[in-house]
């Protein structure tokens, strides 16, 4: 529920009819276009994503791109390769390609581990390198982490190993000093450092030509996958990048892939596939199998690999552990905001029965319904582990850098970073880290709406916006207001009459869950919605779905 001053609503005009007549588009696409942009040619840019290729010639990866393709050269064909990677869905997808990369690029051998999150947490440890020196690997790729691990790196390559490393994690403080670490985040250009790590490492391997572009065309899936899951800005090239990945799962999906999409979208036909089906079915049930258990399962999906027997058994192993998820998360989500109501005031929360792995989740959760920050932490081994989630134009790398003298590690991105602490230190770092989050001013912007009544958004319109997407960070889905109105009355729907048919004209408004707030909010003067393709007995449709109430 919010009030008119929480929004910001673009009411289109003569400017957005002359617009959509200069740029041959509906009056729709004309007013998205004209609500987020300033001038004409960002209306040609955000209508027409630049050609791929093209991005990909002009991308500068960093200087490290040229060495590792040539260490690369040396240090996989015919050797025995361990890849190294991350429990979440970047860190799982850059796995697998990595893998598949050393595979196909003749190596004798490929294998993987992912550590487990609970026991060992983020990164590459030096325990875990011992035991890769001692099983006589020759050259380690590490994927989405290495920029900091200094000492297990320094052991691999002093035992004679060949290290590459693709990540795009923050680099400050001590860093890895080779040569072959691919990482945007030190010297490559504006788009390069937007990219996930599987972005980072497909690209690479797209430019270093290190597979034909036939092979690399089927694993730009994967980049498009983890771009949506890291909720990467989508400049230009990330645009590109996901929208070419999701026109390859509608086109021809990985094997893994289709089958997990069939399990949760059940009679969907791939081309209903989208970034807003990745973000709310796909990933969950991947990231699920780090956070609940370990991530081995999710990269057996990716790879796609088996008979169908047991791809299935994958496919449904990580549907349970979705589930389990989804009931934990939901339990200690309760619980917090039954604290908050009570009068609970710190930011930063602990618990000793807390599973470490899935309160990445729940902090981002808190961030978004409260926005304000949230660190939660919880016993990992023999110390602590934490997550931190931090509102909009605050830093979260910034916030973790200056307790770095009370923190074993940290790492992370402007807006959700990890840590680990030692028990001892943990009550110093409890009063320290919750002062800096509660002296954060979050400053409010207003919600930007486009006033537009249902009737007028046709499928043929809303596909022209499409093309506008993919949407995400930094190109939202773009909502849309329609003020209460004579004409508007109220039917139940759904047999337990939890929600409601918002009806005027000849369209309705579908309000899940809404029933009860509709009848005890007094003043509604609108509704913001969002369209949403639909199937019903074959057919696709556009629903219109209720996502606020407008009051006085």
């Amino acid at each position: 529920m919010c009030s008119f001053n929480d929004l910001d609503i673009y009411q289109p005009g003569e400017k957005t009819r002359d617009l959509a007549r200069r740029l041959e588009c509906s009056e729709l696409a004309a007013a998205v276009l004209d609500s987020r942009a300033a001038d004409e040619e960002q209306f040609r840019q955000l209508l027409n994503v630049p050609d791929l290729r093209r991005q990909l010639d002009e991308l500068f990866l960093g200087r490290a791109a040229s060495a590792a393709r040539e260490l690369w050269l040396k240090a996989v064909p015919g050797k025995r390769v361990f890849v190294y990677g991350d429990y979440d869905v970047d860190g799982v997808s850059s796995t697998v390609i990595a893998l598949e990369l050393a595979q196909q690029s003749g190596a004798a051998e490929a294998v993987y581990y992912i550590p487990d999150r609970r026991s060992e947490g983020y990164g590459l440890h030096p325990a875990n390198m011992r035991r890769i020196i001692a099983d006589g690997f020759e050259t380690l790729i590490v994927a989405d982490c290495g920029s900091k691990d200094v000492e297990a790196v320094e052991m691999a390559r002093a035992a004679g190993m060949d290290v590459l490393i693709f990540d795009h994690h923050a680099v400050e403080g001590d860093i890895v000093r080779i040569d072959s670490l691919v990482n945007p985040q030190m010297d490559g250009d504006a788009e390069a450092k937007r990219l996930c790590a599987t972005a980072v490492l497909w690209c690479w391997a797209w430019q270093s030509h290190i597979l034909p572009e036939s092979r690399l065309a089927g694993m730009l899936q994967l980049a498009a996958l983890a771009t949506v899951s890291d909720c990467m800005p989508l400049g230009p090239l990330n645009r590109s990048l996901t929208r070419e990945g999701i026109k390859m799962m509608r086109r021809a999906p990985r094997r893994g892939l289709r089958e997990l999409l069939r399990s949760l979208c059940p009679n969907e036909p791939d081309s209903m596939i989208d970034e807003n089906r990745l973000s709310m079915k796909v990933i969950p049930c991947l990231n699920a199998a780090g956070r609940v258990q370990v991530a081995d399962v999710a990269v057996n999906v990716l790879s796609g690999l088996g008979s169908p027997l047991e791809l299935q058994r994958s496919v449904d192993q990580l549907l349970d552990l979705n589930r389990r998820r989804r009931d934990i998360s939901a339990a200690i989500c309760t619980s917090i905001n039954a604290g908050l109501e009570q009068g609970e005031r710190s930011q930063v929360l602990f618990n000793g029965s807390w599973p470490v792995g899935i309160l990445s989740a729940i902090a981002s959760r808190l961030c978004s319904e409260h926005n304000k920050a949230f660190a939660l932490a919880a016993p990992s081994g023999g110390g602590i582990r934490g997550t931190l989630r931090v509102p909009s134009g605050a830093n979260a790398v910034e916030l973790l850098k200056s307790l770095d003298d009370l923190l074993d590690a940290w790492g992370g991105h402007k807006s959700a970073a990890g840590f680990s602490v030692d028990q001892l230190k943990w009550p110093r770092l409890e009063r320290e880290l919750n002062s800096l989050l509660q002296n954060i001013k979050v400053e409010k912007t207003p919600e930007e709406v486009i006033e537009f009544e249902p009737d007028r958004i046709t499928g043929a319109a809303w596909d022209e916006v499409q093309r506008i997407g993919p949407f995400g960070n930094g190109n939202p889905l773009p909502a849309f207001f329609v003020p209460l109105d004579a004409r508007t009355t109220y039917a139940p729907l759904g047999k337990r009459g939890l929600h409601t048919r918002v009806l005027f004209g000849g369209n309705a408004l579908l309000a899940f869950n809404g029933a009860e707030q509709i009848e005890r909010t007094e003043g509604i003067r609108g509704w913001i919605y969002r369209p949403r393709p639909n199937l019903w007995q074959g057919r696709v449709s556009l629903q219109y779905i209720v996502e606020g109430i407008v009051v006085a």
